[in-house]
């Protein structure tokens, strides 16, 4: 009987402990095992305690971790471990912020140190992954970096060995503390070469730069590319890897109206004198398109050759371009009576006109390097009004010969022997744009608002840099006006070209075995001096 009593009373009693609260029955189970309950009951309730103390820290360092990063020590802490990254000799840092995990950088500027791969560098609207404890502990994983806008001026070389060495360091070695993989850029610009006959860029493209295991891997789409006389050539495909040993251009197709370009393979080894090897194949390129704009006035057509492309990207001779160009029916080259022996030609000649000769059919050797242009083995054919033998060199003019072209322009106020023509445009525009743009009004404009910064900041100086590059460019276009031209050709014409002008027949006599008339015509002086001398001796023995 009382078994059953004392049965039923622990029954009501577990109901009436099961509804109870947990930490109760916790408490209740530990209490009835004597001792070693008390002393577990303990133990559970200090841990308690602990687990309390450590969430209300964790809630306490997350919200320090979300207010020091909107700090001035951490924003200049991150800028100098980037100034240190990207080996940096000045760096400014504007618009830092981080929110919802995502890094957002307004603008960054930097100025490239002895150890950089670049001399300078802007960036803007800078985006990427970062983490609470990223830049605190462990490695930082990026994610991938996305830029709105790249300016870039690549270093062209290295001035011996071991800086070259250290180049190399500053691209591939890997930061144990940060994993950058993959960055896409929306608008890049790149450029490199310190003269002339180095200087090339990539304008206008959208790029992506992947980490591979032992380099980079470079994707443009889109802009343009340009280096020595290959201007503005739109980009079809372009694919870049970039290792310890150089750089391989694995894909590098361009166009530019009808004609293609592509240099797929072409190489560049890596060094203080990074050397360039491959070749460029060349179809239906037009003439106007990488001749001077001085030239197109005189010139015009397409050609279409196997060039071999040598040199380097940091010495004096620069890259260079060799191969033959032949006119089999697809191209031709056409000269305009602006050379003064066709126009005097068609005013003597009274049954054809000379004011366009097109050359269908030969082939000549094309080769540039050090700033000039060698033209050899010339054959070529215009049906059978005209026909062209001969060699000519375009060289860079002596500093004596410099210096008489500017007495003789300040003596005749600056005109040339033809009327007009330095209000040729060039390839950066009309000569009134050419001369508006100056590096005072470039300096004024960034005073003026285009850069909020002070106008001695790192941003606002490198704005000019850009602006004086650009101004190198346009100069080195007017210069092409003074490249003198040398060499020796030999045309001819049908028998009876000067029939009504007998000293002329006279002079110039029928060749009996070509049966046309051959006439020598030295080349020499600058472009519009060419063929002078002989037009006028022509004009002068052609008088009847």
């Amino acid at each position: 009987m009382e078994s059953e009593q004392s049965q039923n009373f622990n029954e009501r009693l577990s109901q009436w402990v099961a509804n109870q609260g947990f930490w109760f029955q916790i408490r209740y189970s530990m209490t009835g095992s004597g001792n070693k309950g008390t002393l577990m009951f303990h133990l559970l309730r200090m841990v308690s305690r602990v687990l309390i103390f450590l969430l209300v820290v964790a809630i306490g360092g997350w919200v320090y971790l979300v207010k020091v990063t909107g700090t001035t020590q951490f924003k200049d802490g991150f800028e100098d471990s980037l100034k240190e990254g990207l080996f940096a000799s000045e760096i400014e840092l504007t618009g830092f912020s981080r929110s919802y995990g995502q890094l957002g950088i307004n603008r960054l500027a930097c100025q490239g140190g002895d150890e950089a791969f670049f001399t300078s560098l802007e960036a803007r609207n800078i985006r990427g992954k970062m983490g609470l404890l990223d830049g605190f502990s462990g490695k930082w994983d990026t994610g991938t970096i996305s830029i709105s806008t790249l300016d870039l001026e690549l270093r062209a070389g290295a001035d011996d060995a071991e800086s070259a060495q250290l180049l190399a360091k500053a691209v591939f070695d890997r930061s144990p503390r940060v994993e950058i993989k993959t960055l896409e850029v929306a608008d890049a610009n790149l450029r490199w070469g310190y003269s002339d006959r180095t200087r090339g860029s990539i304008d206008h493209s959208l790029l992506k730069i992947q980490r591979m295991e032992e380099g980079l891997k470079l994707t443009f789409t889109g802009g343009t590319f340009s280096q020595n006389w290959l201007r503005n050539l739109q980009i079809v495909n372009l694919v870049v890897e970039v290792a310890p040993g150089g750089l391989v251009f694995e894909k590098a197709e361009f166009k530019r109206g009808l004609g293609t370009v592509d240099f797929s393979g072409l190489k560049v080894a890596a060094g203080e004198r990074p050397t360039v090897d491959g070749s460029a194949r060349i179809r239906n390129l037009a003439i106007e398109d990488i001749v001077p704009a001085v030239m197109r006035s005189f010139i015009e057509g397409s050609i279409s050759g196997d060039f071999r492309v040598t040199g380097s990207t940091n010495s004096l001779e620069g890259i260079g371009f060799a191969g033959k160009v032949t006119l089999d029916g697809q191209d031709s080259i056409s000269l305009r009576q602006r050379i003064h022996l066709l126009k005097a030609l068609s005013d003597l000649d009274y049954v054809r006109n000379y004011h366009r000769v097109d050359f269908r059919e030969g082939s000549f050797y094309l080769k540039t390097t050090g700033g000039g242009m060698e033209v050899i083995d010339v054959n070529l054919k215009a049906d059978d009004l005209f026909t062209l033998e001969g060699n000519m060199r375009v060289r860079l003019p002596t500093t004596e010969e410099s210096k008489a072209a500017a007495e003789n322009r300040a003596l005749v106020g600056g005109s040339t022997i033809f009327n007009g023509d330095d209000s040729e445009p060039d390839d950066s525009g009309s000569k009134t744009d050419e001369m508006d743009f100056t590096l005072s009004k470039a300096a004024r404009r960034i005073k003026d608002g285009k850069q909020t910064d002070s106008s001695t900041s790192l941003s606002s100086r490198l704005a000019l840099n850009l602006a004086a590059r650009q101004l190198e460019a346009q100069a080195s276009a007017r210069a092409s006006r003074t490249l003198r031209y040398e060499g020796m050709f030999r045309i001819t014409l049908l028998a009876d070209a000067f029939e009504r002008a007998p000293r002329l027949v006279q002079q110039f006599p029928v060749d009996p075995q070509l049966g046309r008339i051959p006439l020598m015509v030295p080349i020499e002086g600058t472009l519009y001096e060419v063929t002078l001398k002989q037009a006028e001796d022509l004009y002068q023995q052609g008088r009847r």
